[in-house]
């Protein structure tokens, strides 16, 4: 039982709880990890990501190292109790929040079951009785490197992933409300604005050069007026992507509301997922230079496009001067 509860029941426990993390984004970062990490001026982002890389490659330590003797007991019984503990803070959060979705009960459930698991492994670990004398050491220094190595890569990999940024649900409400604060964004990776996991293709369209991204409405009437001032004609050396945000779920179109197609000539289009309700004014635009926001506006359109400095040359560009 107690090389189930080590090796099995922890680290499938772990697994999941990362997955999901990455799955849903921020939103299922504890809002208590997340208040912690603020007032240690560490990013949601990077928080996240950290947390990530962490319960993978505890996990993955676990699976190698089970539990034959009093150290990888101690260590299985460490990550049990902080497991819980956490699981436990989470369901305390939750039920303090107003915006927990009063129709679906998945958001408590998930640290509940988790805590339960968690809970029945640090009972079996704590029954079980520790081994009279060490286990013989086994294959020298390979284990503890394995470890770092471990570490590492899981780190390093969960410093990469793309995260969704938090959306909040109204209490009673059916309809999901995405907030998005495209301001906040300026000096960020669009992975980092949760924009790649609204439009997927976004991350690697912007990932080289230049490239301006308008989210509009298409009954804006002065989302039209930006188009036609600053996209009607194609700007030099710059992608230029036009997203729609659809209307609210359940919302009437009036008659006068169709403008058509906003003009923007070379456009690439798209249009963020349906069915959801977004907290978000049009038109924002963004100048996103090799990835990351580097300029971000509802309002001062001029500041961002009206004088786009020209691009600097490639970095693996080389003049050589020619012989008279």
């Amino acid at each position: 039982m107690t090389n189930l509860a080590s090796r099995l029941v922890l680290p499938i426990l772990l697994l999941a709880t990362a997955g999901h993390w990455h799955h849903h984004g921020l939103d299922a970062l504890p809002r208590w990890v997340g208040s912690l990490g603020r007032r240690a001026g560490i990013d949601e982002f990077v928080l996240a990501r950290l947390a990530i890389g962490a319960m993978a490659a505890t996990a993955l330590t676990l699976l190698m190292l089970g539990a034959a003797s009093p150290a990888r007991r101690r260590f299985a019984l460490v990550v049990a109790g902080f497991y819980a503990f956490a699981a436990v803070a989470s369901v305390s959060a939750l039920l303090a929040t107003p915006l927990v979705d009063a129709s679906s009960s998945a958001p408590i459930a998930l640290p509940i079951l988790g805590a339960i698991a968690a809970l029945a492994a640090y009972a079996i670990l704590m029954k079980a009785a520790p081994s009279a004398k060490p286990a013989a050491r086994v294959g020298g220094l390979w284990q503890p490197i394995t470890v770092v190595v471990i570490w590492g890569a899981c780190i390093g990999v969960g410093a990469r992933l793309d995260l969704a940024p938090r959306s909040e649900v109204t209490r009673g409400s059916a309809t999901e409300t995405i907030f998005l604060d495209p301001v906040a964004w300026q000096g960020r990776m669009i992975p980092d604005t949760g924009l790649s996991r609204l439009a997927p293709m976004l991350t690697a369209r912007t990932l080289e050069g230049r490239s301006i991204v308008i989210l509009y409405s298409p009954e804006c009437g002065h989302c039209r007026e930006v188009f036609e001032r600053y996209l009607a004609h194609p700007i030099t050396d710059t992608r230029v992507i036009a997203i729609e945000i659809p209307p609210n779920p359940g919302s009437v179109p009036l008659s006068g509301d169709a403008l058509g197609e906003m003009p923007c000539e070379g456009c690439e289009r798209m249009k963020l997922p349906e069915g959801h309700q977004y907290a978000v004014k049009a038109p924002t635009v963004l100048v996103v230079l090799e990835g990351r926001v580097t300029c971000a506006t509802e309002s001062d359109f001029d500041a961002c496009l009206a004088s786009l400095p020209p691009l600097p040359p490639p970095a693996s560009t080389v003049v050589t001067p020619q012989s008279p």
